[in-house]
């Protein structure tokens, strides 16, 4: 596994990462920070301070009590300003990522969604990205059973993990991922 942990400058000002950078929380409260080029300011997306460029990289990450998040890999590229869904996981080509909402499972690139098959409630995701493969797989990580996989074939830049912990989803959501 590869240690990495949450960039704040890159942090939704309604998010709280923790000091260690180990989780991302969602708050109702839009935080005064300034607002540099990096930082999402539409969707509530946190990523890494690492990339990663090549070998195999493998993260865990506890989704416990979520009704609503998405997480995966991006590139450094992805859009972080604007309403447009451009900025999304998974809505374009430079990120990869499963998502769940509405108690429905679904894997998402290049703005194509793939509905999963699981109705089980995951408390682990496991995230392997793989440089030598061009590969990005999501398993659930307590027995790991695969979710989903992308064969990117050669990715063009460094990854680094994305987070989404998702809005209060009606009270429901508030568990920091």
């Amino acid at each position: 596994s590869s240690e990495v942990s949450l960039d704040p400058e890159t942090a939704h000002p309604k998010l709280i990462i923790s000091p260690q950078g180990d989780s991302a929380t969602y708050s109702d409260t839009w935080q005064q920070l300034p607002d540099p080029p990096v930082r999402f300011d539409t969707t509530l997306n946190v990523l890494s301070v690492q990339g990663f460029s090549f070998g195999r990289h493998y993260w865990e990450i506890d989704v416990t009590g979520k009704t609503y998040w998405e997480l995966g890999v991006t590139y450094p590229t992805i859009p972080r300003k604007g309403p447009s869904e451009d900025c999304w996981l998974g809505r374009r080509g430079e990120s990869w990522c499963v998502e769940f909402f509405d108690g429905e499972y679904t894997a998402w690139h290049g703005g194509v969604p793939h509905q999963l098959p699981f109705t089980n409630c995951i408390c682990r995701v496991g995230v392997l990205c793989s440089f030598p493969a061009g590969l990005v797989t999501f398993v659930e990580a307590e027995n790991m059973t695969q979710l989903f996989s992308f064969c990117a074939g050669t990715f063009s830049d460094s990854l680094h993990l994305a987070l989404c912990p998702g809005h209060d989803h009606n009270g429901t959501n508030a568990n920091p991922i």
